[in-house]
C-alpha cells in the first residue's frame, strides 16, 4: 500500500490496523510503490512530497536507461526491471536500516519502502 501524503495517515493506520487483526502481512511504501522502483536505480532517502515527486526521479533514470518516460501501466515494468531486483533490495534495505532503522513503521519513513522484504523472501531462497 502507498502512504500517500501525511493527509492520508489516519486512513492508513486504520487499514494497517485491520490487516494485522486479520493477519494479513502488509507493505508499505512511503510516499509510493514507486520509490521501489527508484531503488533499482539509486540508494535515496530523500523526502518526496508525494507519488509525483517520486516519479519525477525516476524519469531521469528510466528514460536513461529505457528511452522514455515511465509509465505506471507498462506491462513491461518487470521484463525492464528484472535484473536489477538485486540492487534494489540492497538499497531499499540500506534505507530503511540506516535511514529509519528506529522507526516502528514505514508510515513515519519518508522515503522507504518495505517490498524488498517481500521480493527477498521470494527471490533470495532460490539463489
Amino acid at each position: 500500500m502507498d502512504v500517500e501524503s501525511p493527509a492520508a495517515r489516519d486512513e492508513t493506520e486504520r487499514a494497517v490496523a485491520r490487516l494485522q487483526q486479520n493477519r494479513i502481512r502488509h507493505c508499505l511504501s512511503n510516499p509510493a510503490f514507486e520509490v521501489w522502483l527508484l531503488a533499482h536505480f539509486e540508494r535515496t532517502a530523500r523526502v518526496f512530497l508525494d507519488c509525483e515527486c517520486v516519479i519525477t526521479e525516476l524519469n531521469g533514470h528510466w528514460r536513461d536507461r529505457f528511452h522514455l518516460d515511465y509509465d505506471k501501466g507498462d506491462p513491461r515494468i518487470y521484463t525492464r526491471l528484472s535484473g536489477l531486483v538485486r540492487d534494489a533490495i540492497s538499497n531499499a534495505r540500506w534505507v530503511r536500516e540506516t535511514h529509519h532503522g528506529l522507526a516502528a513503521s514505514t508510515l513515519d519513513c519518508n522515503s522507504s519502502t518495505d517490498v524488498y522484504r517481500l521480493v527477498a523472501q521470494v527471490t533470495e531462497p532460490f539463489e
